[in-house]
Order: structure tokens, then C-alpha cells, then sequence
């Protein structure tokens, strides 16, 4: 079950919203809020969630809580019918089940029962969430350097703007299938069209200044805005390169990261996750194991760099000391090894095999050509399209698109997703 759905709890009982969140550890994850008819129209308007739960559990004192929730559920029905809504309660408060009910909610859930809980709510879960077979999905990736030096930041660049390419051709597609008429520029990528590069590795700001860009709207802003967090602020505030690629960075200070806490450092990552078509996180060199940890958990993929010196892989052996203790697995890891040479004795294939990881591929070393084209403003692969370097990491951004059921002969005639991307694929994975 995919824990990228997003859950929000409108209740009054911060007791009750944790004992919740327990019992829904791994199905998603849960935002808790005061019931108030304007915040749920906000989470609904900016799409942020995917299922509602309202406290029906009633206090001793009166029936306003029951009237609120019951309010807030018929909200729901009225603004945005498709969002699953759920009564959170208990079985022996008769007259709250059948206030639930009456208000609409689509199931009702027993708050001592926690079995009960996690079988509702996966079944909600593929009756109304799991994406529909005939869009183009991506899956967000964490990439992260074993140690300095490893080119995470050159990879990450790279592959956020080979994504931001499909996602504008793809929007274009869409347009003139429609009969409109086609984008000029990309200033008018919605979010969706847009991928993300979360530029959290050290040195601080090195994406942002591979893509030409600044913005003082840091990781830091972003989080003391969280609350308050849309798509206007984002398109506004956010840097964009000159292919879309929207960028947040850490603050120059990074003494300011005192000041924001881990849950809501996260919540701001769920956050551009659940605004943006795609992301890409960089967190090479990072000295934090976790929060790394915690963006593990978020990421549908993480790849671990890696080349082939001893001090690397002594890294790496470290690395995945530390996600153990924090109960991360070498199964939910891939290993990608850059400028690989095989003269340089261990091949990638032993390297995996040694550490018990999967060998996501491997990069040739082409250190001059990417110097060359960053120092003139530009990525590779918009010099070099044909280059090395490009050819295998294309193949590593193919694995990140899950296109729709039913389009591999159309997919054979397009762009870079065709028989060169593919082939690229097959080698990088061999």
C-alpha cells in the first residue's frame, strides 16, 4: 500500500488524532486540524488530501461536537463529492454512529479497533484513490551521495530536467489532443506539469546554481509558511529555470534549521510532493540520518551514489549502518555507481552484490563535457543530447515513468521514451 496518500483529521482531541495516526501508520500519512468549515475547504480547494476523517466521538457535556462534524461532512459531499469521508468513533456510542450516517460519511470506523481501522481504510483506499490506469504516473526519487563528491547534485540537476522535458511535451500532447492551441514557453506550467528539485545536499544552493537560478524562499520559509502553503504562493515565490524545474533550497544560515522541527520539515516535503507531477530530492552530503530516514519513507525510490574508490564504499557501508538502526531495509534501496569505469577493478554488479543492494545502473565518467556545458549556463543534455552520460541517465529517468496501461505502441513513437530511451534502460541495469 502507498504511503504517498494524505490524510486530514478534523478534530478538537490532539489524544484522539494521535491514537488515529498510530493505527494508520503506513496506509498514509495523517494531518490533524481544528474542525472549521474554512480549513476544510482550503485542504479541498488546493488538493491536498485525499481522504477526510471527522471526529464523531461525542463529549459528555454536549451534542455540539456531533453537529460540527456532521456540518463538516456535508461540506464535503457538497464541494467535493470524490474524497472519501470517514466518522472516526466508537461502537458504543449508538447515537453518534447514526449521526455519521445520516451526515453521509462513506464509512465508519471503530477508534479502539485497529484491525477494523486498517481494513476500511485500505479498502477505501483502492475503491477511491489508486490511480486511474489511463495517466502517466512518476515516481519520486530520493538521491542521495554516499559521501562528498559523488555527483549526486550533477545527477539530480540532470535528471530533474530531463523530467521537466516529458512533462512539458506531455502537457503540450494533451493540448493539441484537445484541440488547443499548444504552450508557448513553459511560464505557464501548472504545478502538476512541473517537476520539483528539493536541493537539500551540501554545499548549500549547488542545484540552484547548476540551473542558474536564486530565490530567498529557502526550505526554511517554506516550512514557516506551511500552513498557509498553496500553489499561487508556490508558483510565485518558488525559483524556475528555463525549462520549468521549480527549485527550493536550504538557507545560506543553515543555523536557521534550528528553528523548524523535523515533523514539520517533512510535512513541508509531503507538501511540494503532493503539489508537483514529480520530485527529485537531493540530499547529498546531508549530516542528518534523520530526517534522511524520514525522506526515505517519503521517496517511491532512493538511489544511493556511489563510485568506485575505497573511501566510497567504506561510506556506503556506513550509510547503511545507520538507515538500519533506523529501520530501513537494502530492500527499499538502489544503488546507481557514477563515473564507473570497469579498468577500475570492482564492477558495479559486485559492488551491489556486496553490500545486498540493487544495481540501478551506472554512469560513464564524462567530467570534462558536463564541466564544459555547466560553466556555459547549460545541463549536458542540452549540448550534448547524444552524449554518454545522457544516454544512460535518460534510461534512468525512463524507469521513473509508469506510463498508462495500454501505451507501449504509442510510447514506441515518441521522443526520447522511444527505442533509444528503452535500449538506454536495458544497459543501464545490466
Amino acid at each position: 500500500m502507498s504511503n504517498s496518500n494524505r490524510f486530514v483529521f478534523f478534530s478538537s482531541d490532539a489524544e484522539i488524532a494521535s491514537q488515529l495516526d498510530i493505527s494508520l501508520e503506513g496506509l498514509g500519512s495523517l494531518v490533524h486540524e481544528q474542525p472549521a468549515p474554512d480549513v476544510l475547504a482550503r485542504y479541498l480547494d488546493e488538493g491536498r488530501v485525499n481522504m477526510v476523517f471527522l471526529d464523531f466521538i461525542p463529549d459528555d457535556a454536549n451534542n455540539e461536537k456531533l453537529a460540527r462534524a456532521a456540518d463538516l461532512a456535508r461540506q464535503l459531499a457538497r464541494q467535493n463529492p470524490d474524497i472519501p469521508c470517514v466518522a472516526v468513533g466508537r461502537l458504543h456510542s449508538a447515537g453518534a454512529t447514526i449521526a455519521a450516517l445520516r451526515a453521509g460519511v462513506n464509512d465508519f470506523i471503530d477508534l479502539d479497533n485497529q484491525t477494523e481501522i486498517r481494513d476500511t481504510v485500505s479498502r477505501l483506499i483502492k475503491k477511491y484513490i489508486v490511480k486511474p490506469d489511463d495517466v502517466t504516473h512518476y515516481r519520486n526519487v530520493l538521491i542521495l551521495g554516499v559521501r562528498a563528491g559523488m555527483g549526486a547534485t550533477l545527477i539530480s540537476t540532470h535528471l530533474a530536467s530531463m523530467l521537466q522535458e516529458r512533462l512539458a511535451e506531455e502537457r503540450e500532447a494533451q493540448l493539441l489532443a484537445a484541440g488547443k492551441q499548444a504552450q508557448q514557453g513553459v511560464d505557464n506550467l501548472a504545478l502538476r506539469d512541473r517537476c520539483c528539485l528539493l536541493d537539500v545536499g551540501m554545499p548549500v544552493a549547488d542545484g540552484m546554481l547548476l540551473l542558474n537560478v536564486n530565490s530567498s524562499f529557502d526550505f526554511v520559509e517554506g516550512v514557516r509558511n506551511l500552513r498557509r502553503l498553496d500553489s499561487t504562493m508556490l508558483m510565485s515565490a518558488m525559483a524556475h529555470d528555463k525549462t520549468g524545474v521549480s527549485v527550493m533550497s536550504l538557507p545560506r544560515d543553515l543555523d536557521q534549521l534550528n528553528d523548524v522541527s523535523h515533523a514539520d520539515s517533512l510535512f513541508l516535503v509531503e507538501s511540494l510532493r503532493d503539489h508537483f507531477g514529480v520530485m527529485v530530492i537531493d540530499v547529498g552530503g546531508m549530516p542528518n540520518p534523520a530526517f534522511i530516514a524520514g525522506l526515505v519513507r517519503l521517496a517511491d525510490e532512493t538511489w544511493l551514489v556511489t563510485d568506485q574508490s575505497i573511501g566510497a564504499l567504506v561510506s556506503l557501508a556506513d550509510i547503511l549502518k545507520e538507515f538500519e538502526q533506523d529501520g530501513i531495509t537494502p530492500d527499499e534501496l538502489s544503488l546507481v555507481v557514477n563515473r564507473y569505469d570497469l579498468r577500475y577493478g570492482m564492477s558495479a554488479e559486485q559492488i551491489a552484490q556486496r553490500f545486498g543492494l540493487k544495481l540501478k545502473g551506472t554512469l560513464p565518467d564524462r567530467t570534462l563535457a558536463i564541466m564544459k556545458s555547466t560553466n556555459q549556463g547549460n545541463l549536458l543534455h542540452q549540448d550534448t543530447p547524444k552524449d554518454p552520460f545522457v544516454k544512460e541517465l535518460r534510461g534512468l529517468a525512463n524507469s521513473l515513468v509508469v506510463p498508462p496501461a495500454g501505451s507501449a505502441g504509442r510510447e514506441a513513437k515518441t521522443g526520447w521514451l522511444g527505442w533509444l530511451g528503452r535500449e538506454a534502460g536495458q544497459r543501464s541495469v545490466r
